[in-house]
């Protein structure tokens, strides 16, 4: 599945595939009886709720990795920044100017 497929289907345009496996899966339900359907139905909302969370997490996590790139990103920028002020004038200059640091 390319890129497009995927967000197709997250924007509600299922391949047809799936909408045939739906459409059966409805027919299988509306053929059961009523405690049946009951317990089914009770099954159905926990998987969903389930997805929802693992989903949710998902989400988190990639926004968590993305804001430990950014704080390590800057982080090192701040080790740059102090290794240049223990360099004295001649290397804050540079780095202000040039923003790279002396070797030492």
């Amino acid at each position: 599945m390319n890129h497009k497929e995927f967000f197709d289907v997250l924007i509600g345009n299922p391949p047809p595939e799936v909408e045939l496996e739906i459409e059966i899966k409805c027919r299988e339900v509306k053929e059961l009886p009523d405690f049946v359907v009951k317990d089914y139905c009770c099954d159905l909302v926990k998987h969903v709720r389930l997805q929802d969370i693992l989903l949710v997490a998902a989400l988190v996590r990639i926004s968590d990795t993305e804001t430990e790139t950014e704080l390590y990103r800057l982080e090192r920028r701040l080790q740059h920044y102090k290794n240049q002020k223990k360099s004295g004038l001649i290397g804050k200059l540079k780095y202000v100017l040039f923003g790279n640091r002396t070797k030492k």
